[in-house]
């Protein structure tokens, strides 16, 4: 708490009058079904202005990043896990990038937790494991607003018998018992800048959260009668990848997109940005014009909470039928429109819609007259 004064200060120096920053709400958390799209990308002057000082009414631009790899994160139900037991309350469970392992998480009112994950340890060993993090470590809170600070920190004990630990440590250790792997996680986030952020794709209002992780991590041995030593160090080497690591990251956020606009990683000096993960924007997709009197499309098109069909009536007024169809062929929005002669504009709403692609049908008296593609995002 000591911190917020002197934050606040250093923040008003920068800031201008607050009339744009947005609050971002629970809204945005992530629940069973949904899939988050994300792309990678690091070129070499591609990222401009990230390391801004604090304040508001800023711009970032990440829009000539090219992706070098896809993620399509999908939000599974924690009954699918093989480990669900050892987290009761999960909400969800997902995947790492390019990983089997199961990660949980808790999913509340006001906030996303991380509970653990069972899989491969990060240590290289070979060993499927479980990491429990207690307390849950807080992924992301709501609302969240500008000045917001949030601290979290979490604590992992896995142990596990001498007879499947790796030659590595059986060396050190021949007469162990069994080992142990501890992590302790101490995360700080703060809310230090808002404005806009351009990618590829697409610019979007967002809040900037500047993170802060040190996550240390140690093994221990047992041994008789001698109980828990730390053999993180052997003759002064270091002979795992332990110690301590400060991990600093940008995240910018929207407050109607499930995806992190942008994850931005930072060197251990904080002067570089080392990766990026970004939201997945798919290219606008032409519109299919029928050969009919009344031409359709949509706007605008990629949508995020509202968007309308356009078409042009040239047979006087009547009733007409649109339908939303997903990729798996079923309807998500039927709407029964009036329409008067000439251009008409029909309002659909969109925003509880999943992230995706969806081909908008129109109908007259059950016959077709037009189809588009609308882009949810």
């Amino acid at each position: 708490m000591k911190q917020l004064p002197l934050f606040c200060l250093i923040v008003c120096g920068f800031i201008q009058p607050v009339t744009a920053q947005i609050t971002i709400t629970s809204s945005v958390f992530p629940a069973v079904g949904d899939t988050l799209h994300y792309a990678f990308g690091n070129q070499a002057g591609a990222i401009n202005q990230i390391f801004t000082p604090p304040g508001g009414g800023q711009t970032w631009d990440l829009s000539g990043l090219l992706p070098g790899q896809n993620w399509n994160q999908v939000m599974k139900n924690p009954a699918s896990g093989s480990a669900q037991a050892s987290f009761p309350g999960a909400s969800i469970l997902y995947n790492p990038l390019n990983s089997a392992s199961q990660v949980y998480l808790q999913v509340t009112g006001t906030q996303v937790l991380d509970m653990g994950y069972f899989g491969l340890d990060e240590l290289g060993l070979g060993l499927n494991l479980l990491f429990d993090k207690v307390p849950n470590l807080e992924e992301s809170w709501a609302p969240v607003n500008f000045f917001d600070i949030h601290q979290s920190t979490s604590n992992v004990l896995t142990a596990f018998d001498a007879p499947i630990a790796p030659p590595i440590l059986l060396n050190l250790v021949p007469t162990a018992d069994s080992f142990r792997i501890r992590v302790t996680y101490q995360r700080l986030g703060v809310i230090d800048a808002w404005g806009t952020m351009a990618i590829p794709g697409g610019t979007f209002d967002v809040l900037r959260k500047k993170q802060t992780e040190y996550k240390s991590t140690a093994v221990d041995v047992k041994v008789a009668p001698l109980g828990w030593i730390d053999i993180s160090t052997i003759g002064g080497q270091q002979i795992l990848p332990l110690g301590t690591d400060t991990i600093t990251t940008f995240h910018f956020l929207n407050d109607v997109s499930k995806e992190a606009i942008a994850i931005c990683t930072l060197n251990t000096a904080q002067n570089q940005v080392t990766g990026v993960q970004y939201k997945a924007l798919p290219p606008p997709i032409a519109t299919l014009t029928p050969a009919f009197k009344e031409a359709m499309f949509a706007y605008p098109n990629p949508v995020q909470n509202t968007f309308y069909a356009h078409f042009t009536n040239d047979d006087g007024g009547g009733t007409f039928q649109l339908k939303l169809i997903n990729v798996q062929g079923d309807p998500v929005l039927e709407q029964t429109v009036e329409a008067g002669p000439g251009e008409n504009d029909i309002s659909i709403p969109a925003a509880n819609l999943a992230p995706g692609i969806y081909t908008l049908v129109l109908q007259r008296n059950g016959v077709f007259v037009g189809r588009a593609r609308v882009v949810k995002i």
